[in-house]
């Protein structure tokens, strides 16, 4: 049986967030995230997952329409857009101290132990906006906060 262009496409995205984000995926914090819940009953780490395929989606839409945009910055913002919630202190907090507190953190944690560069911390640190007061200044951040809210509410409402 022959795969069709919707699986096809999801096999191609699942690969490019595996082949770009392999680091962040086989740390040990992020397989820690697999046991997190987070919207539900999706996991940070499928969360994760899922925003890093949407924000493929995106960035391959914007090239097509001109926009520059790094793959591999998109990949790694959304595989750790919320890292900082593999953090006791942040993911059993209450939910609105969470939404101000896990950006923050993740970018401190996306720093020391991952080594993101400026436009991924600043994708990390801004994916909350308007929570956050400052919006992204990179596309790549732009990406992340859009995927993220897209990959929130399908977790939420399917």
């Amino acid at each position: 049986m022959t795969m069709g262009k919707k699986e096809q496409r999801e096999k191609e995205l699942l690969q490019k967030v595996n082949q770009l984000g392999e680091e962040v995926l086989n740390s040990e914090r992020f397989l820690s995230a697999w046991d997190i819940p987070h919207h539900g009953s999706v996991s940070v780490a499928m969360h994760s997952m899922h925003v890093a395929k949407e924000s493929c989606r995106i960035a391959d839409w914007l090239r097509r329409h001109g926009v520059k945009i790094s793959d591999e910055d998109a990949v790694r913002s959304s595989l750790l857009h919320d890292i900082g919630m593999t953090e006791r202190r942040v993911f059993s907090s209450p939910s609105w101290k969470k939404a101000y507190t896990h950006p923050d953190r993740g970018t401190e944690i996306a720093e020391k132990e991952y080594h993101a560069n400026e436009i991924q911390k600043d994708a990390i640190q801004r994916h909350m906006w308007p929570i956050c007061v400052v919006p992204p200044s990179h596309v790549a951040g732009w990406v992340v906060l859009a995927a993220d809210k897209i990959s929130s509410m399908k977790e939420l409402f399917s």
